[in-house]
């Protein structure tokens, strides 16, 4: 095994750690595979959407999150992993409807922590339609 693939393994591995724990509802366990500077990107156009910097405001998103989505309900379908950089294929059900909302989670790595998670929504479900929780700031 090459170190660049031990490198992707292990990557893979702390993603889908972090998954295990996150489906146990085990936060503490969360924390300790992000970096404490993490950030996390929602698009935009979700009520919750925006940049999060940071462990608190990753809780504040984690506090949020239930009432859009049935954390309970996480299914990482697959990951692919490349040195650094893990995606994983997540279904979760919607509250308001009972379907299943699916995206892809893109994971960068560093030193054993995950540092930044981008989310790319195939299908937002009702998340489009529901009210803004988050200010953006205005853009000149």
């Amino acid at each position: 095994m090459s170190a660049a693939t031990s490198l992707t393994e292990q990557n893979r591995a702390i993603v889908e750690a972090m998954f295990a724990a996150a489906n146990n509802g085990d936060i503490e366990g969360v924390f300790s595979y992000l970096s404490d500077d993490v950030t996390v990107i929602e698009p935009v156009f979700l009520p919750f959407g925006k940049a999060y910097h940071g462990k608190d405001e990753f809780l504040g998103l984690a506090q949020v999150l239930p009432n859009y989505l049935d954390v309970s309900s996480i299914t990482v379908h697959y990951t692919i992993a490349d040195g650094d950089r893990v995606a994983a294929c997540v279904g979760i059900t919607d509250v308001a409807t009972g379907e299943l909302t699916q995206f892809i989670e893109q994971f960068t790595v560093k030193d054993g922590k995950i540092v930044e998670n981008r989310l790319f929504y195939h299908n937002a479900g009702t998340l489009v339609d529901q009210p803004k929780v988050v200010q953006h700031p205005q853009t000149r």
